[in-house]
Order: structure tokens, then sequence, then C-alpha cells
């Protein structure tokens, strides 16, 4: 008789059974519990006891791996709100002047320079000098107050074609004068046009290429 008591994966035990036999349980790498009768003398016999309904012998393989699938994310919008996605956009942006802006630069422009006339007219050096805000331009204006026939101040006219510099302390425009009225043999010429702040307020500082507010100013000293 064979005392047939098992447990999972026992440790090796021996019991007496009905003869000269001793029972041994062991258990197996890959097929669960087995039987070995061990008799006395050199007979060993061992019996396998394949145990079926999930203690007999099963092959154990490797799980295929499995590829994650890929899901596009969910939103889960509760009820009562709104959502929103938001676009940043990098929007390249160009400095320009608008025509409230321009129609003022020009008046100021325009104011300059018919008080530049009315002081020629005048033959006011004081008045003439007030107009600009550079002394070395200044003084080469100087030179030609007497070569300036000036019969109407008032009827200069200014049109700025192009604002080249606009900040608080200097103005730089590409402008047409008319002069065509206003002074003998006046006629309308187009040309750069440099206007600087100072403590009297806007006055001439420079006129043609080669300045326009940016880096030192050619008559600087």
């Amino acid at each position: 008789m064979i005392d047939t008591e098992t447990t999972a994966r026992p440790k090796p035990v021996f019991r007496p059974s009905s003869g000269n036999h001793l029972v041994r349980w062991t258990c197996t790498p890959r097929c669960g519990p087995s039987l070995e009768i061990k008799m006395h003398g050199t007979v060993r016999v061992a019996l396998f006891l394949f145990l079926l309904a999930g203690a007999g012998c099963t092959t154990t393989g490797t799980a295929p791996a499995t590829t994650p699938t890929s899901t596009a994310p969910v939103t889960t919008a509760v009820p009562g709100t709104v959502v929103t996605t938001t676009t940043s956009t990098t929007v390249a942006t160009t400095t320009t002047t608008t025509v409230d802006r321009l129609t003022e630069i020009a008046a100021i422009f325009e104011d300059l320079e018919r008080r530049r006339l009315q002081a020629i007219f005048d033959q006011d050096e004081e008045a003439f000098r007030a107009v600009h805000a550079n002394k070395g331009y200044e003084e080469l204006s100087l030179q030609v107050m007497n070569l300036l026939i000036v019969t109407d101040p008032q009827a200069a006219s200014i049109h700025v074609e192009e604002v080249l510099e606009d900040s608080d302390e200097c103005l730089a425009v590409r402008a047409s004068i008319d002069l065509t009225t206003a002074t003998e043999g006046g006629e309308l010429r187009t040309n750069v046009h440099v206007i600087e702040r100072s403590s009297a307020g806007w006055g001439f500082s420079w006129t043609g290429e080669g300045w326009q507010c940016i880096g030192p100013h050619p008559l600087s000293d």
C-alpha cells in the first residue's frame, strides 16, 4: 500500500508503507509532483503520476510579447465647462506709420520750414537760429540766409513720402519741399531731412543722405 498524501511542491518525505518499501514524494521541474518508490536492495522504481486538471504535466511556454497599441489622447470635458485649444503663432511684424502720425510729422516739418523762411524774410538771425537743433548745421545754414529771396513764407508746403526714423528725440524723413511760390526761382525738391529735439523744441539738424539719426552726427565735435 502506498501513502499518496500530496502538497504543492512538498519537501522530500520518506514514509514506511506495507512491506519493505520506502515512499518518497518528489517534485519534478516540469511535470509537478511525482512518486518515487525506494525499495530495499538495488532496485529503484520511479513512478510518475501525471495529475490532470491543473496538477498534471503541462508545458509552460513564454507568452509572446505584445506590442502596445497607440491610441489618440482623449479629452474628457466636464459638463458645464468649455475646453479650448490655444495655438501660438509667431507673426513677423514691421513698424509702420499711421496716416495720423504721417500728417503730424509733416506738420512739424512744414512749421519749421515756414518759420525759417519767415526769419529770412524778416532778416531775423535770432529767429533763424531758433529753428536749428545742431550748432554745426546752424552755422552752415547761415551762409545761405542772404542768398535766398523769400516772397511768401506761408506758401511753402511739404509732402512726406517716407518716414525713415521716428523717435522721441529725432525724426528723419524723405520729403518733397515745394518752394515754387514761396521764393523767387523756387522749385520742388525731394531730399532727406532730419530734425532733432533740443531744449527749445524741434529744430533742423541735417539735410541730405548720409545720416538718419543713427550714430554720431556728421557735424558733431
